[in-house]
């Protein structure tokens, strides 16, 4: 009997990992959206395209679609199997009452705490943390486009999985919570934190997509620099063994500078105020390179590239730098960042110099 797949957000992760990864199987998958675009073509076939990335190129796959549904429309959930969650930490608490009566909810949002939070406000025990390990694109050449308007571009990543109610083949990895604790660390430190800083680095010379920005010298070097910070970090924090940490630091420098991926900037950069929270990617990374004994130089400049960060399209982007008109960067990151005024990491921040990565016209860069 088929597995029966419910994913909230058919964008990036949900169509373009999700649907690739579970189409090889005896599955049903469904999407809601709140894009009337991407919905209205799902529902149109049962079928769309994505491309999935070798060393050189591409392998085509075709993902097929049970049913679509704008937000709003969907019911009866609780008839899926599974239904995966994957519309942003942002978003996913917007749908907690709606995963009351589910039989299984995997929250893969970008944030640990999403699944305890969404089991609180729902009332559901069943609701369980997933790591998409992966880079996901909603975005392709042109080329690629021309095979399907929904094609997306994906590694073959993998799929870990906090040990829940419901089976899935032996591929996704079902883990128990200390090792799920270690895949995650690894994904916040060694990759959530240099991706970002390759994505605000990569904005301010004016880059669309990471790999274009990875070939840049001066970003490759920051990266670089930032990533050792972040392994070294967690392996002095035994959050990790050395030789996984390691590895999966091998791991992520491949995949930024995959040309393959068009992963873009605009992608992984927006809503630079929660990935400076005090508990997110940018600052937990300055305190766990702090406790390896290393003064985070390269992720304090990825930091202030965050601050900085202007693009009018994206919502909280114009609101920090609004923030920034009336406030001093110091009394940000006080807010947001839960750095204290006199906190001399803080300084350290606003005093890097970006003026190596100042392609656009900065008006935004305040001087110390």
């Amino acid at each position: 009997m088929s597995l029966k797949i419910l994913i909230y957000g058919a964008g990036a992760i949900g169509r373009g990992f999700l649907g690739p990864l579970f189409q090889r199987y005896d599955v049903e998958l469904s999407f809601v959206d709140v894009d009337s675009w991407i919905i209205g073509e799902m529902k149109k076939r049962d079928q769309y395209k994505a491309a999935i990335t070798g060393e050189a190129g591409y392998e085509i796959v075709d993902v097929p679609i049970k049913e679509a549904f704008l937000l709003g429309e969907e019911r009866n959930i609780d008839k899926y199997d599974t239904v995966f969650c994957c519309v942003g930490p942002n978003n996913c608490y917007d749908l907690a009452e709606k995963f009351k009566e589910a039989k299984t909810v995997i929250s893969c949002e970008n944030d640990a705490s999403t699944a305890i939070k969404l089991r609180e406000l729902s009332g559901n025990p069943r609701i369980f943390f997933g790591i998409p390990d992966v880079i996901t694109s909603n975005t392709a050449s042109a080329d690629i486009i021309k095979k399907d308007p929904l094609i997306t571009v994906t590694e073959k990543g993998i799929l870990v999985l906090e040990k829940g109610n419901c089976s899935f083949p032996d591929e996704i990895l079902q883990v128990d919570s200390e090792e799920l604790n270690m895949h995650w660390m690894c994904k916040l430190f060694i990759h959530n934190t240099p991706h970002a800083i390759v994505a605000y680095l990569g904005w301010l010379k004016g880059y669309t997509y990471i790999h274009e920005a990875m070939a840049d010298p001066d970003i490759e070097e920051v990266v670089v620099g930032s990533i050792n910070e972040m392994t070294e970090g967690v392996i002095a924090a035994k959050y990790v063994t050395e030789e996984f940490a390691s590895m999966y630091r091998e791991k992520e420098l491949r995949r930024f500078r995959n040309r393959f991926l068009y992963d873009t900037i605009s992608r992984v950069a927006r809503e630079p105020l929660r990935k400076m929270g005090k508990d997110n990617r940018i600052i937990l990374g300055l305190r766990i390179a702090l406790f390896g004994g290393m003064i985070p130089k390269y992720t304090s400049i990825g930091a202030k590239a965050a601050l900085v960060y202007d693009d009018s399209n994206d919502k909280e982007a114009v609101f920090l730098q609004n923030l920034r008109e009336s406030l001093e960067d110091v009394e940000v990151l006080k807010r947001y960042s839960g750095i204290e005024v006199y906190d001399p990491l803080g300084k350290y921040i606003i005093g890097q110099d970006l003026s190596k990565f100042t392609k656009r016209s900065l008006e935004c860069v305040k001087s110390v």
